[in-house]
């Protein structure tokens, strides 16, 4: 038997070979290292957030802690959700910003009552189902740990488009002009902002109503909040660790059920 192998699938390595990889070069090997560094990390991460978890339930500052909250953190397993990290600074509210936004707005508004679909990008065309309200509740709050990496994106058009515009008129209860639209959406606009994210993404997360949001935000889960949703499915419980994490570092955590919310650590 060689001195060393490959950890996947047991082909003779060199010395060499062996001190720069464990692995050798084949696609599926190469791809059998990753996984494990992957598990190895996520199972890292879960003992680091759980840890801080249960540090921060112990410490005297938290006594005004649900106590049923404290109970189940004590007694149940938690469901872990493992979340990228919005690590933008938060800034006031850029009026540039906001009047590139509004002119957006504008020019949709001006597509939408020509009916014409083409006059600028659609992000995307169909509203799905609304998601039941504890999961999306549960959802929300894990959302709100990460504080937006996704918002990121939205820039300054908050991917508001023309099949979600022509949605959000159509809920009114009555016709609005260009001008009262105008002022609705700026009536939203938050005092601090995310620098280059969402001109709508405040310190405690969106600040535009679900209902005049565009469809992409209200149907969105990045492959993270899909797992966590999975693994809510398959759970006795809806206690949450959840964590946002960046470069493999805990920014943010919090501990949550569809009753509670507790920041434990925020960067």
């Amino acid at each position: 038997m060689p001195d060393y192998q490959c950890h996947h699938c047991n082909v003779a390595l060199s010395n060499t070979q062996y001190a720069r990889s464990h692995y050798c070069e084949k696609g599926a090997c190469q791809r059998a290292k990753v996984r494990k560094y992957l598990v190895a990390k996520k199972q890292r991460l879960s003992e680091q957030l759980n840890t801080q978890i249960q540090d921060f339930t112990q410490s005297a500052a938290t006594n005004d802690l649900p106590s049923r909250l404290v109970i189940d953190i004590e007694n149940i397993t938690p469901v872990v959700a493992l979340l990228p990290a919005n690590t933008n600074i938060l800034e006031d509210s850029n009026p540039e910003r906001k009047q590139m936004f509004l002119h957006h707005l504008s020019a949709i508004y001006e597509d939408s009552k020509e009916n014409n679909s083409q006059g600028s990008e659609v992000y995307c065309e169909t509203l799905l189902p609304p998601t039941p309200e504890k999961e999306a509740e549960l959802i929300g709050k894990a959302c709100a740990t990460c504080m937006g990496n996704c918002c990121n994106l939205g820039k300054t058009h908050a991917f508001l488009d023309y099949p979600s515009l022509k949605h959000i008129l159509s809920l009114q209860s009555a016709a609005l002009t260009e001008n009262e639209l105008l002022t609705l959406y700026s009536e939203h606009f938050p005092d601090q902002s995310y620098e280059y994210s969402c001109v709508f993404l405040g310190k405690n997360g969106c600040t535009l109503p679900r209902d005049l949001r565009s469809f992409t935000c209200n149907n969105y889960l990045c492959d993270e909040i899909a797992n966590y949703r999975i693994a809510l499915s398959q759970a006795d419980s809806d206690l949450t660790f959840a964590a946002a994490i960046h470069n493999d570092t805990i920014v943010h955590s919090s501990v949550f059920d569809e009753d509670s919310f507790i920041r434990v650590v925020e960067k």
